[in-house]
């Protein structure tokens, strides 16, 4: 079998996976102003562009 770098496997599944990015906050009521989301998704943006994903 001929095996191909970064492909992963499963038992149902194919995959190749770049980035995983997982934003969670620690709380369920507003804590974010618009200006912390505004920054906060610039420095998303830029991780991802980081990673060419």
């Amino acid at each position: 079998m001929v095996e191909l770098q970064g492909i992963r496997t499963g038992r149902h599944c194919v995959f190749a996976l770049h980035v995983h990015l997982v934003f969670v906050t620690k709380f369920r009521h507003e804590v974010f102003a618009d200006r912390h989301l505004t920054r906060m998704e610039e420095i998303m943006r830029d991780v991802c562009a980081d990673f060419e994903a």
